[in-house]
């Protein structure tokens, strides 16, 4: 299924994974350039850019006060997504976890996170401060490699993050200082578990 013009092959590497994070701001609701410049950590020049790149192939169209991603965005977007194994994704502009306040991304995955270690190190590669892999049981969600750790009285903020998401069979949270790079982070991880 093709879900936009040429111009599409040009939304690859680096420029992809800016797509990919300004079309998940957008599925929030309307945002300007300065708004989601601001919320992305990406310079103005870039989201601007990024606003007429998206625009041109149909993805985001311009209204009062910002833009807001098309259909059509959002079936590039979920198929972006769906390449790297995630089921569904969201932002976090504010997530609290173990007394500090973090931007962030969170993902639902299709496959069991079986090297967690190796895919935490994926997302902090990609400009994660830090990643949790997570797994849900009847008791709740809870971190593979600790159990016992009740993550709901550790990190509140991350159970909330997770919830509303499709069920996969792992999640991941990924924190930092910017949600561009959480978004890259969150990339990095989930290829590094599509790898096995």
């Amino acid at each position: 299924m093709s879900t936009g013009s040429s111009k599409a092959l040009e939304l690859s590497g680096e420029r992809e994974v800016q797509a990919v994070a300004l079309l998940l701001l957008l599925s929030e609701g309307v945002r300007g350039r300065y708004s989601a410049s601001s919320l992305l950590g990406l310079r103005e020049g870039v989201v601007r850019g990024l606003y007429e790149d998206l625009k041109e192939l149909g993805y985001v169209e311009a209204r009062r006060g910002g833009a807001r991603i098309t259909e059509l965005g959002r079936r590039w977007l979920a198929e972006r997504l769906r390449l790297r194994g995630i089921l569904g994704a969201k932002l976090l502009e504010e997530v609290e976890a173990w007394g500090s306040k973090y931007a962030g991304a969170a993902a639902s995955l299709e496959r069991e996170v079986r090297r967690v270690v190796a895919v935490r190190d994926a997302a902090v590669r990609g400009g994660a401060a830090m990643a949790l892999i997570v797994k849900r049981s009847a008791r709740g969600f809870y971190l593979p490699l600790v159990e016992e750790y009740d993550l709901e009285a550790g990190a509140p903020g991350v159970c909330r993050a997770l919830e509303g998401l499709p069920e996969g069979r792992s999640y991941l949270v990924v924190l930092g200082e910017s949600l561009y790079a959480c978004v890259r982070g969150l990339l990095s991880a989930a290829a590094a578990a599509e790898g096995g």
